[in-house]
């Protein structure tokens, strides 16, 4: 019995109490971020006098935008079966529309051209004929001249339904429009502008179209973008104004249940997620304030062929409707959009707790609230130092000289903690367990979040253990660690404040609660053991808070590691978040460490849940991928390359299969899976050799990755529908050493130019824009430029463009002008196209694979070396011999 009860401890009692607790409330918070409103059923909204958004009615709209698979930009299912089915729908809205409301809607066939300034990959992209569908509603009478514009694109990307991205939001679109057109209740000044815009996925084109090219563009005033990275949960308003934070009243206002964060917006902003909404288009091109909405959470099958109807819910479309119609009602009665430069203020902070509320403040008064509460509850811990001396008799020196070594040990705790936690990464993706929390996301907890509770309570331990003093109990130095945490967040709350970094406010939350349960504790003058209390208390509302915002994170940036790159560590940037959550949710806990008289129970636990958590990461529940949940994704492209002599004659010419990588283990699960892709061999010195390494890159960025892709050489040429023609139609000499070349191109809907003037050479003109965009990254000290090529409409006639190069007087003796790549993508043909080689590939692929393929062609002007594929010919090959793939002269003064 005696043994029995050294066991069972007040101490053991706490290792169980202490976890279960934690896992209790995140289970709570994870319960309260899942659970979605109940659908509205159309049986429940004939004769109902409540004006709801149904979404039973949206599923079957997206039923029918998704039946006839993907939609991708230029293809037949876009360009003609979406539209003359979302044209249908409008048109049954606009016959059921009350008699007070106007409605006039119009396919808009738009051309044009414009610049994307992006680091070190800027495009110029160039189309024709996008399609959008533009739906004007306005209430007779008492119509403003202005329009809150709503905005959802209807095309998909290569190979998947996009019933999530972006067929959800273009159905709640057509319910919103539903509900707006037969509302006998609600005012409306201003008119609500329908955006269903034809082309996102490739470079924003569309919203484009409609900022250059529509005239009721210049009667807007503001706009709700509607977009999604994923297939259920919440939708996450993640990006405001800017500069016009009027809009986050309205948000906090109108929304039934508000899902927001500053700290989303700014993450966005920073690059840190792997994709573009029209958000970006629309505020830049349009100059227009705006809402960002977008599904982000468990994206895993983003892009991918399994995004179809059965994955959207009905309570998913419910919350999204429930929340916009009565934002989009609110907004098109609002008086600041009459005038809405009177209203420019600034960004704003914004966050919701728990969905219940949302807080919201201008920049301005965030930095006044953290610098001063900062400061305040800085001045809190020295009120206490005082009590200390006074109550306890202590010297002040000593007092003085212990909290800066509790401080000390505090920051070097923290750096301990998440040293560990990253060390557990760089052991794990040695191991080849990479991303084993991919799909199963709790095995984060155990190898993150415990080594860096670990290294956390080490500290407070270690010194106490060898350091001890008499002028102060356990409890005093319990507080002393404390603060010393305390006053770590305040520094860095004021710190990043001024340093412009919203998302600070996330440390209000320990700030505020710890010094209201430090005023308590001092007026009841730290009563022994009873000021524990007081504390833990306190930290309840902030740990409910970090605990939702862990589950946020998680289900937002787990899925995103699947679709990055292969040259970084991901479980690096899993243990970096987790060791920020765990000093945030148990900074202000650990410390109490000090008062156990037994810790080994506690270090024994924390090992203990490290053993069985990494056990479990090496059996097959620790793998990456699961077929139909959260695939592994694969882009291989079957690509034909003609490269070409200055003088037009063909020097090398080959077939390859390209492997783009997508997460850490491209390509070694692939070829320990297919015993085709272990002859797979890196570019390489290709990248020396050819023109941003002689690959048909559909997007220029995609070289960024070019020194970890890879490529096998095919013995099968790829099929094509449409065979690519080009040629030079006409030179002009404009003045001395001023050149004007004038081409004509043909092919499939996606094509792409590269442009790269020879040194001594400059490009000074071309068709695609009045001024000449800076270089991308540079290929041998020549600039390069990219243009991305895009016809709609299903029409694919001849492009004509001129390329105009000045060639400096040092070099005006030389011939040649400049190099040149010719891409095109067949992206959205049948599976009739694929080469019997190319399919038999596809067919090897794993059952928990989702493969992106297509074939491309290069065309290639020109370089002095053989390329991958085959060796340079002895003999010059006639560029009209290779069943008329390519037809082109050479470019040379």
């Amino acid at each position: 019995m005696k043994l029995l009860a050294n066991i069972l401890t007040l101490e053991l009692l706490w290792c169980v109490l202490g976890p279960g607790v934690g896992i209790g409330v995140y289970f709570l918070t994870y319960w309260n971020w899942n659970t979605l409103p109940g659908e509205v059923y159309l049986a429940d909204a004939v004769g109902s006098s409540d004006e709801r958004f149904v979404a039973e009615r949206a599923l079957y709209d997206l039923g029918s935008l998704t039946s006839r698979g993907p939609r991708v930009a230029g293809s037949e299912t876009n360009e003609r079966f979406a539209v003359d089915t979302l044209y249908a729908a409008i048109e049954g809205i606009a016959r059921q529309a009350l008699p007070e409301y106007e409605v006039v809607y119009e396919v808009q066939r738009v051309s044009g051209s414009y610049y994307l300034d992006y680091d070190d990959y800027p495009i110029t992209s160039y189309y024709r004929n996008v399609q959008n569908i533009v739906v004007s509603v306005v209430r007779r009478g008492s119509f403003s001249g202005k329009y809150l514009l709503l905005n959802a694109h209807f095309d998909s990307a290569v190979t998947s339904p996009g019933a999530g991205d972006d067929g959800t939001m273009v159905v709640v679109m057509l319910e919103l429009m539903r509900q707006l057109t037969q509302s006998t209740k609600s005012p409306m000044q201003h008119g609500v502008l329908f955006l269903f815009n034809g082309c996102e996925e490739n470079t924003m084109q569309g919203a484009h179209g409609f900022v250059r090219g529509h005239p009721l563009a210049q009667s807007v005033a503001a706009f709700i973008n509607l977009d999604v990275a994923a297939n259920s949960g919440r939708e996450i308003m993640f990006q405001s104004g800017p500069n016009y934070p009027f809009l986050m009243a309205y948000y906090r206002d109108h929304i039934c249940r508000p899902y927001a964060n500053t700290l989303g917006e700014e993450v966005f902003q920073m690059g840190l997620v792997p994709s573009f909404t029209d958000y970006e288009t629309l505020s830049k091109q349009g100059g227009w304030p705006g809402l960002d909405f977008a599904l982000s959470s468990y994206g895993y099958l983003y892009h991918t062929a399994l995004d179809a109807r059965e994955t959207i819910s009905g309570g998913t479309l419910q919350h999204i409707g429930d929340n916009l119609l009565g934002l989009v009602r609110a907004l098109s009665n609002a008086d600041e959009l009459s005038n809405i430069q009177e209203h420019r203020e600034g960004t704003a902070v914004f966050f919701d707790f728990m969905h219940l509320f949302l807080v919201y403040y201008t920049e301005t008064t965030g930095l006044i609230i953290n610098i001063l509460l900062g400061v305040f509850s800085l001045g809190l811990v020295v009120g206490t130092l005082f009590m200390i001396v006074r109550k306890e008799g202590a010297v002040g020196t000593n007092v003085l000289f212990e909290s800066g070594m509790a401080l000390i040990v505090q920051t070097l705790s923290i750096i301990l903690g998440a040293g560990l936690s990253v060390l557990v990464a760089v052991i794990f993706d040695a191991c080849g367990r990479s991303m084993s929390w991919f799909s199963s996301t709790w095995l984060l907890f155990g190898l993150y979040f415990v080594p860096c509770i670990a290294g956390l309570t080490l500290g407070p331990f270690v010194y106490t253990r060898f350091r001890k003093i008499l002028f102060l109990h356990d409890q005093g130095r319990v507080i002393l660690f404390l603060h010393a945490q305390h006053c770590i967040y305040a520094v860095l709350l004021i710190t990043l404040s001024i340093g412009g970094i919203r998302s600070a406010f996330v440390l209000l939350f320990p700030i505020i609660f710890y010094s209201a349960t430090t005023i308590v504790n001092m007026i009841i003058r730290f009563r022994l053991k009873i000021w524990i209390y007081v504390h833990l208390v306190g930290q309840l509302i902030p740990i409910v808070y970090f605990c939702s915002l862990a589950v946020t994170l998680f289900a937002v940036f787990v899925p995103m590691t699947g679709r990055s790159d292969n040259r970084s560590n991901p479980d690096f940037q899993m243990a970096l978040f987790s060791a920020l959550l765990t000093l945030l949710l148990v900074g202000l806990l650990t410390p109490f460490i000090v008062l156990f008289r037994r810790k080994l129970y506690v270090f024994g636990t924390l090992l203990l849940f490290f053993l069985v958590t990494a056990i479990v990461a090496a059996t097959p529940e620790g793998f990456a991928f699961r077929e139909q949940t959260s695939p592994q994704r694969h882009y291989i492209f079957h690509h034909q390359r003609n490269f070409y002599w200055p003088n037009g004659t063909l020097r090398d010419s080959g077939a390859i299969y390209y492997l783009h990588p997508q997460d850490r283990h491209t390509p070694d699960l692939l070829q320990s899976e297919v015993p085709d892709w272990a002859n797979a061999q890196p570019l390489g010195d290709e990248c020396d050799r050819e023109l941003y390494c002689g690959i048909p890159f559909y997007i220029n960025r995609y070289h960024r990755q070019s020194e970890s892709s890879y490529w096998l050489p095919a013995l099968e040429p790829p099929i094509f529908p449409e065979p690519v023609e080009f040629r030079l139609v006409s030179r002009e000499s404009l003045s001395p050493g001023r050149h004007r070349l004038t081409f004509i191109a043909k092919g499939p809907s996606h094509m792409s130019l590269y442009v790269s003037p020879l040194i001594g050479r400059k490009l000074i003109g071309w068709s695609f824009s009045e001024q000449i965009p800076p270089s991308g990254k540079r290929w041998k000290d020549q600039d390069v430029y990219f243009v991305n090529l895009f016809s709609g409409s299903l029409d694919l006639t001849p492009i004509t463009f001129y390329v105009e190069i000045e060639v400096q007087p040092s070099h005006q003796s030389e011939d040649s002008l400049f190099y040149l790549s010719l891409v095109a993508q067949y992206m959205h043909q049948d599976n009739v196209y694929l080469a019997r080689e190319f399919q038999a590939l596809l067919d090897k692929m794993p059952k928990y694979a989702h493969t992106v393929a297509y074939p491309g062609y290069l065309i290639f002007i020109a370089n002095d070396q053989p390329a991958v594929g085959r060796n340079n010919p002895t003999e010059p090959i006639q560029c009209n011999d290779l069943q008329g793939h390519g037809i082109l002269s050479f470019l040379r003064a």
